[in-house]
């Protein structure tokens, strides 16, 4: 659960289309499709490696590098995964659940429409937050490039997890959005007996309930779309789509187990 001040603090610090990729987690899908193992280029600047399948999507292959950029990839958003938490296997599960999420959206083509815009204010609000979380001039496209670089991306490469990482969230969107409703008083509920005395403990001035009511409502509405987006992911892994080959990720294979059992109670 997210604690109310770093949850208050995304909403009001970030913007929309960020605070959606904070809230919901690293979205991107870049499961590669192969045989037991597989040649791959993992990027411009890398040779190609030796790679091997560490999980099944329902029929698509999910590589040791595929884990290996979706580690790199978080540690390069400040505020979505903290350092200790992202290990190989719980990257392995948030691939997983970004594949099977994947898979679904493929099915609706044209669904979830993503414009180059989209993408350039997305990767500009991440720039901005990265060099203000680290104190590093991301903001220029020099010290960009030196940046990602230095983490082994490119800025091609970053455009299109974005691009990706969007046209997910629009498909949540389309797909949970519609049936999520939140009421005056839930809102009403949240200020009094979160926000009120999270301020008040922290001896900050309290806003009035019309000047936050946009920001606490949006906060509700992602709760219960994520609480629906866990519900479903945990149906779609009951349906036997997931399987985990290699021992290496056994806490993912076990954390996939317990969903499961969860998602048939």
């Amino acid at each position: 659960m997210i604690e109310p001040r770093r949850e208050w603090a995304n909403c009001i610090g970030s913007r929309e289309a960020f605070r959606g990729l904070v809230l919901l987690g690293c979205l991107l899908g870049c499961g590669v499709v192969g045989g037991p193992h597989a040649w791959v280029q993992a990027s411009s600047q890398r040779t190609a490696v030796l790679d091997r399948v560490v999980a099944d999507v329902d029929g698509q292959a999910i590589l040791a590098s595929d884990v290996d950029d979706e580690m790199r990839f978080s540690a390069l958003l400040p505020g979505v995964e903290p350092a200790t938490d992202n290990t190989p296997q719980r990257a392995l599960n948030r691939v997983i659940d970004r594949t099977l999420i994947d898979q679904q959206r493929a099915l609706q083509p044209g669904v979830a429409v993503v414009s180059q815009k989209d993408v350039d204010q997305a990767v500009e609000t991440m720039r901005k937050q990265i060099s203000v979380a680290i104190k590093t001039d991301c903001e220029t496209d020099t010290g960009w490039k030196a940046f990602l670089e230095l983490h082994g991306f490119t800025p091609s490469e970053i455009e299109d997890r974005m691009r990706e990482r969007l046209a997910i969230l629009k498909f949540i969107d389309v797909r949970f959005g519609v049936v999520v409703q939140v009421s005056n008083a839930q809102v009403r509920n949240y200020y009094d007996q979160v926000l009120m005395p999270e301020l008040e403990q922290n001896q900050q001035p309290l806003p009035e309930l019309q000047t936050v009511a946009p920001k606490i409502r949006q906060i509700l509405r992602q709760r219960q779309v994520s609480s629906l987006i866990d519900e479903w992911l945990k149906s779609l892994r009951a349906e036997g789509h997931v399987q985990i080959l290699d021992p290496a990720y056994a806490e993912a294979k076990k954390q996939d187990e317990s969903i499961t059992q969860e998602g048939g109670q």
